[in-house]
């Protein structure tokens, strides 16, 4: 039986013991300071975690993938500095903190996110040349510009900042949550499956597993926003019915929202089942994130 919080808690300090080796000293610059700042100020490390889970699911080199994981997080912490600024969600409190823009003013804040995504590429570049593997790491740089622009990321939070102005559809609000989140959640374990040299049924396979967990995340995210206060989440509570948002209890309600996530959680299961290796780790951190408080 997995401790799956031993071993969260384990992965995270093997990222964050990782993540500092990147950045020089905060006294090279206010930059510097600000990408710091915003990487160690906690969270989860999901998704650098999927990317070591699913390579040590498939067998694969988890303590090599560590560069390619961290770049995961440099991803995930760039948009959230930049959905943090007040021209996009005005929020002034991330995990536990005063958001980027307020502790070093909007454009470090604005450069720093850009120096982690640019650093991010460098990273995966920098995998490919030392561990002689070009071709990997091509593919886990085409994945993951895919799922950091228009296709992905960038192009959920523009129709999230649409939201704002009109009602989305329950279709338009899941297709809002596969790009916002779940296109990085998707692209992380794949970069873990690629480097590990997953075949087309095992890619296939974690792929609708993370799909799956990805909107699943978002949904719950969605419901922790109703349920949950501010010192639980590290952010502030409320704020999508303030703003009259579309999520998925605004359209479907809060119980209906949560049975969505269970059959969620129940497709990500089932689609790990092909898979010949034991799949214990993933399914364990998939109930982890769908059954969580905050």
């Amino acid at each position: 039986m997995i401790n799956i919080d031993q071993y969260l808690d384990q992965k995270r300090v093997e990222i964050n013991r990782e993540l500092d080796c990147y950045l020089p000293s905060s006294e090279t610059g206010a930059v510097i300071e600000a990408m710091r700042y915003s990487l160690e100020a906690g969270g989860k490390r999901l998704r650098p975690i999927l990317t070591l889970a699913t390579a040590e699911t498939l067998q694969g080199d988890s303590p090599r993938l560590l560069p390619l994981a961290c770049a995961y997080e440099m991803v995930h912490t760039y948009s959230l500095i930049h959905d943090d600024l007040p021209a996009m969600d005005d929020s002034n409190l991330r995990r536990g903190k005063a958001t980027c823009h307020l502790e070093h003013g909007e454009a470090i804040a604005i450069l720093a996110g850009d120096a982690l995504l640019t650093l991010a590429f460098e990273l995966i570049a920098d995998y490919g040349l030392r561990h002689s593997c070009p071709g990997k790491a091509l593919l886990i740089i085409k994945n993951l510009s895919s799922a950091s622009g228009v296709a992905g990321m960038i192009g959920g939070q523009a129709l999230d900042l649409q939201g704002e102005k009109e009602n989305l559809s329950l279709a338009d609000t899941e297709k809002m949550a596969a790009l916002k989140t779940g296109a990085l959640i998707r692209s992380a374990v794949y970069c873990g499956a690629i480097a590990s040299g997953a075949g087309e049924t095992e890619l296939k396979a974690l792929d609708q597993y993370a799909q799956a967990i990805g909107l699943a995340f978002q949904v719950v995210d969605d419901v922790l926003d109703y349920e949950s206060s501010p010192g639980e989440l590290g952010k502030p509570s409320g704020v999508d019915q303030a703003k009259s948002k579309s999520t998925f209890p605004a359209l479907m309600g809060l119980e209906q929202a949560k049975k969505r996530a269970d059959i969620l959680y129940d497709q990500a299961i089932e689609a790990l089942q092909v898979i010949d290796e034991p799949t214990e780790l993933l399914e364990a951190i998939a109930r982890k994130l769908v059954y969580r408080s905050s």
